[in-house]
């Protein structure tokens, strides 16, 4: 006989307890003494389990399928000590026949009949118990009126009752389990079950399954109706129902066809559904219309089902509301009567204010009552009228009580022919906060000749001003309108700028072009938008908040314009070259300018600037920063970026064609001197005396010298001459005798 503990089994409940409470204190002993628990050496192995589970006839632990588990718990004997370690969870379990028997961390199954060897294995030392396993009974069988059920049953049709019961059968015994077994259905759309008692729901093919500790047993049925088909009566024309709301309900019978022969009207009993309940109801039979629209109508009884399509129709084509539009009150109005009239499919007018069914979406800002709306609080509402299937909506809002108006737009700019939304209206209330109530204003024109107020727009008749005057309870407030000549375009002084990185600087200055010529500087009137949000639009100036290029719009009356803003660090540093431009007429010089930036980087920026120049009579400048000569003269040329300037000089000077000498040819006595006058000859034909302004030099000084076109003789021989001047050379030949 293998060792076996003397624990009763009640208290095999507690030996997972007692085995985590040593485990814990195994745990904590390792804190405080890792040396020793290292140096533990083991014995020996024994199992326990509690003597229930144990038959000393068979000399095995006794296990009954799908009945509950035995617990085997393995203790290990230690070196130096008394007491006994429990390594159930350590353990490596083993069985030698799992289909009888399985094992997992000393807890036993029994999985079928058998017998199997349970070994548990510690440290190299191996302990072995000996467990059996059967099932509770040798065959479960359904039965059916005290005799075994046949595996099929073939024909049982629907409306039939049906039980079963269960019995075990264990060495000749037998008992009735049929409320402890485990009943089930592979369809319960056709059967269901419980504890035998089988319901039959439809037809087709079915296995109810009883099932008892590991054992089972199954009947296949065959569920049919006992009718043939089943019908709606009467049958309307081409199989469609047409019904219309508000009319009177429809009464359908539903009459079966058995197989034996014969009709049945089952009305009462069978099941009746609609696809779509929005549309219609049904109940015994009974259609009730309820709103516009196509479903099907179903009958099914024991198996059979028919179908049936209606339609279901509105007798009127559509509802109209006086007022049509959204409806504006204010909270201490008397209530706004509505009148709603529908048109039948005949074309004929109805007034339904009285008989409609009406409601209000939210109670709490205004009620209604036969389509006079009551207001009750600040807000918005739907007043919806019902009536035979199609309905209408208004919207409705109410206001509080203002002490002050103002206006969006002071003025408003326009011209002749054309029509613009009125300003936005804002209201000041008793507790100081704003509300808009554009849609509540009334308006008015002073002078009708110049303007109208027609369908919620003002329209420009003729040129002048005028004033717009919006009133809400009694309290006004006043836009100036201006009607211009016809503008035939936009021009932005400048088409490209550049802007600092978080600093504020001016909106684009902006000159609009009217159809008589005139031009006018409208930048405080053009509105600006932008698609980017790297740079903010504010009032009359505009601010870039992250580097990039964007695009401005500027609008103004029926025109627009675009401006490209390039958004940068700032430019602290800007070097021209050249610092002075000198040119003669007709010739071009382009000028480089170098920016720096904060960081010391460097960028060209000349294309980039604003180029102007001071008199464009004698220089002008283009976008690519080239100065080209016009008239001889002095000027500037300026240039703007990121709103700093600079300023290059320019002179424009006559272009030199010739130089001409007094003489070309002077003889003279050592000590002798000869005054040479040099003239300048130029396109223009203005010659000019150079004399003074020109280089003098000469060949041979021991010969002769020169200075300012005084000639020397110095000794006997013979030398040149020269004067150079704006790019020109001329030679004089001088002999000393």
């Amino acid at each position: 006989m293998k060792p076996r503990s003397n624990w009763s089994s009640p208290l095999l409940g507690i030996r997972k307890w007692l085995a985590a409470a040593i485990a814990f204190v195994l745990v904590t002993g390792q804190a405080a003494g890792v040396a020793y628990a290292a140096e533990e050496t083991v014995t020996g192995i024994e199992l326990n389990y509690a003597a229930a589970d144990y038959n000393d006839v068979t000399d095995a632990l006794e296990l009954i399928v799908e009945d509950g588990t035995v617990e085997v718990a393995v203790f290990a004997s230690i070196s130096g000590t008394s007491s006994k370690k429990d390594v159930t969870e350590s353990a490596t379990w083993k069985t030698s026949n799992s289909s009888a028997v399985k094992v997992d961390k000393g807890v036993l199954t029994g999985v079928g009949k058998g017998s199997a060897t349970i070994t548990a294995t510690y440290k190299g030392y191996s302990a072995t118990v000996k467990a059996t396993s059967d099932y509770v009974y040798d065959e479960v069988t359904i039965m059916q009126d005290g005799a075994a059920a046949p595996a099929a049953i073939a024909d049982i049709q629907l409306g039939e009752e049906l039980a079963f019961t269960l019995d075990g059968k264990k060495n000749g015994s037998t008992n009735n389990i049929t409320n402890e077994a485990t009943w089930s259905t592979s369809s319960s759309s056709i059967a269901t079950v419980d504890e035998g008692e089988v319901t039959l729901i439809g037809t087709g093919t079915v296995t109810i399954t009883a099932k008892y500790k590991g054992k089972s047993d199954s009947v296949k049925l065959t569920v049919t109706s006992p009718y043939k088909k089943i019908e709606m009566l009467p049958e309307p024309t081409n199989d469609l129902l047409e019904l219309e709301v508000g009319g009177d309900d429809h009464e359908l019978e539903a009459v079966a066809h058995p197989k034996s022969g014969g009709t049945l009207t089952v009305t009462d009993k069978a099941k009746w559904t609609s696809a779509n309940t929005k549309v219609l109801t049904v109940e015994k039979g009974v259609l009730t219309a309820v709103a516009a629209g196509k479903t099907t109508v179903t009958v099914s009884h024991l198996g059979v089902t028919d179908t049936l399509t209606v339609v279901v129709r509105t007798p009127y084509q559509s509802i109209k509301l006086t007022p049509e539009k959204e409806l504006h009150m204010q909270l201490h109005d008397e209530p706004i009567q509505i009148r709603a009239q529908v048109q039948s499919t005949k074309g004929e007018i109805e007034d339904i204010t009285t008989d409609g069914a009406w409601t209000s979406s939210d109670v709490t800002v205004a009620m209604v009552s036969q389509g006079k709306v009551t207001p009750k609080a600040v807000g918005t509402t739907k007043i919806t009228v019902a009536h035979k299937g199609i309905s209408r909506s208004i919207e409705v809002t109410v206001y509080p009580s203002i002490t002050k108006l103002k206006a969006a737009d002071k003025e408003v700019d326009g011209f002749k022919g054309i029509s613009g939304e009125l300003p936005a209206i804002t209201a000041t209330t008793f507790d100081g906060s704003t509300v808009d109530v554009s849609k509540l204003a009334k308006w008015s024109v002073e002078d009708e000749d110049i303007a109208e107020i027609k369908d919620g727009k003002w329209k420009a008749l003729a040129l002048g001003e005028t004033t717009l005057t919006a009133t809400v309870q009694g309290i006004k407030t006043e836009v100036k309108l201006i009607v211009h000549l016809k503008p035939i375009k936009l021009i932005a002084e400048s088409k490209d700028m550049s802007i600092i990185t978080g600093k504020e600087s001016d909106l684009p200055t902006v000159r609009v072009v009217y159809e008589d010529g005139e031009e006018a500087d409208i930048t405080k009137s053009i509105d600006w938008t932008t698609k980017s949000d790297n740079i903010i639009i504010m009032e009359d100036a505009m601010k870039g908040l992250e580097a990039s290029s964007v695009t401005l719009t500027g609008t103004y009356l029926t025109k627009t314009v675009s401006v490209r803003v390039k958004i940068e660090e700032e430019i602290v540093k800007f070097v021209v070259e050249p610092s002075k431009i000198e040119l003669n007429p007709g010739k071009s010089k382009s000028i480089r300018v170098t920016g720096y930036y904060k960081d010391g980087k460097k960028v060209s920026i000349g294309t980039k600037m604003n180029w102007a120049s001071a008199d464009t009579e004698i220089a002008t400048i283009n976008g690519t920063s080239s100065v080209k000569a016009v008239d001889v003269g002095a000027t500037k040329v300026k240039g703007s970026y990121q709103g700093k300037q600079v300023e290059v000089p320019v002179v424009v000077t006559p272009k030199l064609k010739s130089l001409q000498p007094s003489t070309k040819a002077v003889q003279l006595s050592a000590g002798q001197s000869y005054n040479v006058t040099l003239q300048a000859i130029y396109y223009t034909g203005s010659p000019v005396t150079a004399t003074e302004s020109a280089v003098w030099t000469t060949s041979k000084a021991t010969v002769a010298t020169v200075k300012d076109g005084k000639i020397t003789a110095v000794a006997k021989g013979s030398t040149t001459i020269k004067a150079a001047y704006g790019g020109k050379t001329v030679s004089i030949r001088v002999t000393v005798k």
